[in-house]
């Protein structure tokens, strides 16, 4: 059995950072239902172009979308706030990323849900905050990048700000909350009420930025990580070198290849030097790295127990051996795809075992189904599909 069989999860997220939270809760066998607007549900079912245009699923929905079932609920409706309010009544956890106030207007914020169900983990997921000038603010991974100080990490002072393609926060931010999500469940066992878990996509930046933020308050200077690194061209490629943790790099860079110590030369004659002096080191080094493959530079690096890695592109990184040892990719059976390899939770438990995953769901695929388990009738069922109520 798995950790969160018998947990029922309601999900009233749209995009990356709830969705994600709430498939991470069904990897440890929760029951999520994902209740989506008709009629056009998740915004993240058409932001896949291409899946759009063929009138297909979306990749980016079936990234997010495994291990629910889906009720489409019409919210505007009298009858469809009353069946989301019996939903809640049973449910164990909800979980949502709507704007501040949007919950309360419908009637389900967190103060008016807790007294009909004491028991309920209410779990929200904000872009900037409930509170403050911000909290208003429509949110995104590279807004909350941005406003977070995140796209002028190592960015020197007038330089152009970088923003990270993949969305990192947003992954994180999923995390965190399923993670406060299960202290809440855990706290619930021992205190029999549940709780009231948030954070933010502005938040999660900041943290990520712990070590940055505790150089500037203890001896005010800019921690800069990128600085420790250096990439080279090879012959076939590109590897990433760095200089942490030892205190002559470029001695033990020469050694590899055979080289005279470049390190000779005053201004590059340690580890601090050759970081200011980063472009004289690339060079005179950047030559010697381009007569060998990627792999030989590996290979030499490592014997002089030099920090190093190639760089990869994505492609070739999900068929690296070490990919397949770690088995983080799973099967998902995607309607008209048939079984297409799909990035799975990264946290393992050894108890848990490995079986398929619930693939991602159409539109209101379940919510007869649902409706039924929370003791609907046929009849009322019918009648609430007829007008509009549920899809």
């Amino acid at each position: 059995m798995k950790p969160l069989s018998g947990v029922t999860v309601l999900e009233l997220g749209m995009v990356m950072q709830v969705p994600l939270a709430g498939q991470m809760l069904g990897d440890y066998g929760a029951d999520v239902i994902k209740i989506e607007r008709p009629p056009r549900g998740d915004i993240m079912r058409d932001l896949d172009e291409v899946g759009t245009a063929r009138e297909d699923m979306s990749c980016y929905y079936a990234a997010v979308g495994c291990n629910k079932r889906t009720l489409c609920l019409d919210l505007k409706q009298d009858e469809g706030r009353e069946v989301l309010g019996k939903l809640i009544d049973k449910a164990d956890v909800l979980i949502h990323n709507f704007r501040p106030g949007a919950m309360e207007r419908l009637g389900f914020g967190y103060e008016e849900v807790s007294k009909r169900n004491p028991r309920l983990v209410y779990a929200v997921g904000y872009a900037f905050g409930a509170k403050g000038p911000l909290s208003g603010m429509p949110g995104q991974d590279m807004l909350a990048q941005s406003l977070s100080g995140f796209a002028m990490n190592g960015v020197e002072s007038g330089g152009r700000p970088r923003l990270t393609a993949t969305p990192t926060v947003d992954y994180a931010t999923a995390a965190s909350l399923s993670q406060g999500v299960l202290a809440a469940l855990l706290g619930r066992e021992r205190t029999g009420k549940g709780d009231l878990v948030t954070t933010s996509l502005f938040d999660v930046a900041i943290a990520m930025q712990l070590l940055e933020t505790s150089s500037r308050a203890l001896y005010n200077y800019r921690t800069d990580w990128v600085q420790y690194a250096m990439i080279f061209k090879t012959s076939d490629g590109w590897i990433t070198v760095l200089t942490l943790f030892r205190d002559n790099p470029l001695q033990l860079m020469c050694m590899a290849f055979g080289e005279d110590d470049m390190s000779a030369d005053p201004l590059l004659a340690n580890s601090t030097l050759q970081r200011k002096h980063a472009d004289i080191v690339q060079e005179k080094f950047g030559p010697v790295m381009e007569r060998y493959t990627t792999d030989e530079c590996v290979k030499r690096l490592s014997k002089t127990d030099i920090l190093c890695a190639p760089v990869m592109d994505l492609d070739d990184t999900l068929k690296h051996p070490q990919t397949l040892q770690n088995d983080i990719l799973r099967e998902v059976d995607i309607p008209g795809h048939g079984s297409v390899q799909l990035v799975g939770n990264p946290v393992k438990l050894a108890g848990q075992g490995k079986e398929m995953p619930r693939p991602p769901a159409a539109l209101g695929e379940f919510s007869s189904e649902i409706l039924s388990d929370f003791g609907y009738s046929e009849n009322e069922i019918r009648d609430f599909q007829e007008r509009g109520v549920i899809t």
